[in-house]
């Protein structure tokens, strides 16, 4: 049995096609097959049902799967401590952030580890904490940083960042431009532009109004961040969102809700059984050392 059987077989596991698998592992459809031929020669036991042009992995197949993901995975996190031994001379960091990265810190943790480590490539994606759990399942994330919810899977593990209170944006028009702090009760009938239903940001302002009895008035559902405040700036609508987002956003006010539960939290996920890479450990500590700086800072002004 050779490594290749088990990358060949996975393929197919995941597809149910020989077509497909052929094509994304770019070999010959009848190589595949005799390969599988061999693998299942070797196991002694049918791994797939063939059914016309369908198939079907059989239930040796589903058990032998199990072990062969993990023996590719054991492999890989050898590679990579191997790999290390030159010190971050090279290799590939890769990052899934939220949605609001370029309003975070994070950017300015980007640059730092590029000019201690400039020949290490860093691939940033932003995307949500669905695709940022399955991406570490997967192994084609290194760790991810999210906010407003922890993670749902049970083979993550998450260490806290950062949190923040959400706050009221308003422009120049609205009726609290220039008012420090408001109740939240006196949200519930305000015209509000939030992120559409089922997002955490969503979710997190609605609970908070929920615990109270209370429902907010939700005029407009906007995914993007940039669009939400453009409609602010002219007009007499208002926002909930991170202090941080409205970093740079003439025109924007932000006013405090006298509401201690809403706040997000920002926190670094980890596979629980994967390897860390150097170059994601580095990273991580990075961005712990520059959340806690600017903590620190802001605890200084407030004194």
């Amino acid at each position: 049995m050779e490594l290749r059987h088990l990358h060949y077989f996975l393929k197919i596991a995941e597809t149910l096609s020989f077509t497909q698998a052929a094509s994304a592992l770019r070999v010959t459809q009848p190589t595949l097959s005799h390969q599988i031929k061999q693998l299942e020669q070797e196991i002694g036991t049918p791994l797939f049902d063939r059914v016309g042009r369908s198939i079907q992995i059989t239930e040796a197949g589903r058990i032998f799967r199990s072990h062969a993901q993990r023996a590719l995975q054991e492999l890989e996190s050898g590679l990579a401590t191997v790999t290390e031994l030159d010190g971050l001379m090279h290799g590939l960091l890769r990052i899934g952030v939220f949605r609001s990265f370029g309003n975070s810190l994070l950017p300015a943790v980007l640059a730092e580890f590029y000019r201690a480590h400039p020949r290490v490539c860093v691939s940033i994606q932003q995307m949500s904490l669905a695709d940022m759990e399955h991406g570490l399942v997967n192994g084609d994330l290194d760790l991810a940083i999210t906010t407003y919810l922890p993670a749902t899977s049970d083979r993550m593990v998450s260490e806290e960042l950062f949190t923040e209170p959400l706050v009221l944006a308003v422009g120049e028009q609205h009726e609290l431009h220039g008012h420090g702090t408001i109740r939240i009760e006196r949200l519930a009938g305000m015209p509000l532009i939030l992120r559409p239903a089922g997002t955490p940001s969503r979710k997190l302002v609605e609970n908070c109004f929920a615990a109270r009895g209370l429902t907010p008035t939700i005029v407009i559902e906007m995914s993007s961040g940039e669009a939400t405040l453009a409609t602010i700036r002219c007009s007499r609508l208002a926002t909930i969102c991170a202090g941080r987002a409205l970093d740079g956003a003439p025109g924007i006010a932000r006013v405090r809700i006298d509401a201690p539960e809403l706040r997000r939290s920002g926190a670094i996920l980890w596979h629980r059984d994967r390897h860390r890479s150097n170059a994601a450990v580095i990273f991580s500590q990075m961005a712990r050392r520059a959340y806690a700086a600017a903590e620190a800072r802001h605890r200084d002004l407030k004194n």
